[in-house]
């Protein structure tokens, strides 16, 4: 298991316990990642008894990828978000007993999805989202007077290992630079019969982003950094882009930028993990530099089923529809060369499904 390191935030002078899993002061730690839990999508007034399941795993690390509250719908119709509303959020996942044990023992990084960013759907556009930012990261026990607390947007970064075992993972922001959606018009009837959900059209807007200026620059730099295992983490899908629902097919060509961006700088070992569907899966694409596969785990507290029945043609593995968390397991010592292990785990902790990455097949032939 990792070593903590202890950060008490300012969020416990304001009532929300961060806790000591508070996320690693610095940039780089020498601690060698062999197992990382992840999961999205958690409803803070439902019980949450998954987090023991997942801690009788020993995670290294635990990734929250979005969605670790709902704060702008409380199960009926979605309203909108005031800073007090998202504090009291928070305050009420805090205080679930099996996630205050989770986070006493299990050092955990996180990213944001709409919900815990605090507007359904949002974007750029959310006036609250610099109150809703102070307040995540506080939870989540970000030091003070950090690089992520003093720029727009709450992008991250990490890398743990020594030179040989190096494992980044870099934490997207799919939600502060968003631009809005473009509307799908297409009856019900239309959209049953190409089995998408049908939410969002593909932007066609040149000047549309995803990950804004300032964050595609700084995860350029981020991808040239040394690293044999890469892990890039988006609250929605990358490479399933079929749904019509939030997801990375919305904006054609950020998705297509971000493939040509690892081969631009020559990064190899990347695997992608994501959220928000309420099932899990594994889908992977020929459309980068090497094949790239990305890892779905959601939710941690509820499923929607149907959603895993609409479109993916590049699904490889699942789907499985009930509740659920995610673990890569890095098998350093495997005498052909290191394979990486993507398992879907339910609700008491019982594999699911499985799909097994080479980490030498994650470069450029």
């Amino acid at each position: 298991m990792l070593t903590r390191r202890l950060f008490l935030s300012s969020a416990v002078a304001t009532g929300m316990t961060a806790g000591p899993f508070s996320r690693a002061i610095g940039q780089t730690s020498t601690q060698t990642l062999s197992r990382i839990a992840f999961g999205s999508c958690a409803k803070q007034w439902e019980p949450q008894p998954i987090w023991n399941a997942i801690a009788r795993r020993e995670p290294d690390l635990f990734l929250f990828l979005g969605d670790a509250i709902y704060g702008d719908w409380h199960g009926d119709e979605v309203f909108i978000a005031t800073e007090e509303s998202l504090r009291a959020d928070w305050d009420q996942l805090a205080a679930i007993p099996e996630f205050a044990t989770f986070r006493e023992q299990v050092p955990m990084l996180a990213t944001w999805d709409n919900h815990d960013f605090g507007k359904h759907d949002g974007g750029a556009e959310f006036e609250l989202k610099e109150q809703s930012k102070k307040l995540f990261l506080d939870f989540f026990g970000e030091p003070p007077n950090t690089e992520r607390r003093n720029r727009p947007g709450i992008y991250d970064a990490m890398t743990y290992g020594p030179e040989g075992r190096r494992v980044q993972i870099i934490l997207l922001d799919c939600r502060t630079f968003k631009s809005p959606y473009s509307p799908d018009p297409r009856s019900a009837e239309e959209k049953a019969a190409l089995n998408i959900r049908g939410q969002y059209l593909p932007a066609t807007d040149p000047d549309a982003t995803l990950l804004g200026e300032a964050q595609w620059l700084w995860l350029d730099e981020q991808l040239q950094k040394p690293a044999e295992l890469r892990l890039i983490a988006s609250g929605t899908q990358i490479v399933a882009d079929e749904k019509a629902m939030e997801e990375w097919g919305n904006f054609p060509a950020e998705r297509r930028k971000l493939f040509d961006l690892v081969g631009k700088t020559d990064a190899e070992g990347v695997i992608l993990l994501s959220g928000n569907v309420h099932f899990s899966e594994v889908s992977r694409t020929t459309e980068g530099p090497y094949p790239l596969t990305d890892f779905t785990s959601s939710g941690l507290t509820h499923s929607t089923p149907a959603y895993a029945e609409l479109k993916n043609s590049k699904r490889v593995a699942g789907p499985f529809t009930g509740v659920n968390f995610g673990e890569i397991d890095i098998r350093w010592e495997d005498p052909e060369g290191t394979n990486v292990i993507l398992t879907c785990l339910d609700a008491e902790g019982s594999a699911q499904f499985e799909h097994t990455v080479q980490l030498s097949s994650l470069k450029e032939t």
